[in-house]
């Protein structure tokens, strides 16, 4: 839980930040970091894609939890 935690602080402070210097942007930058929060949580994302008629639905959690690959079929 330490990583997303180092994740959660860098994503506030240096992404939108980094934005800005490289791009001249802070705010679609601020926006990304935002959406990806609200994203939902590994669990729900699953049980959404299977309740949309997927099957087989698996997801490989990396980077402690920060990331996570999902797949499934719909036939």
């Amino acid at each position: 839980m330490m990583l997303y935690r180092i994740y959660d602080e860098y994503s506030l402070k240096v992404i939108p930040a980094m934005g800005l210097l490289v791009a001249g942007e802070w705010s679609p930058y601020q926006y990304l970091v935002e959406s990806i929060r609200k994203f939902p949580h590994q669990d729900k994302f699953k049980e959404m894609i299977e309740s949309a008629g997927f099957q087989e639905v698996t997801y490989e959690s990396m980077t402690c939890g920060v990331v996570a690959i999902h797949s499934g079929f719909k036939l």
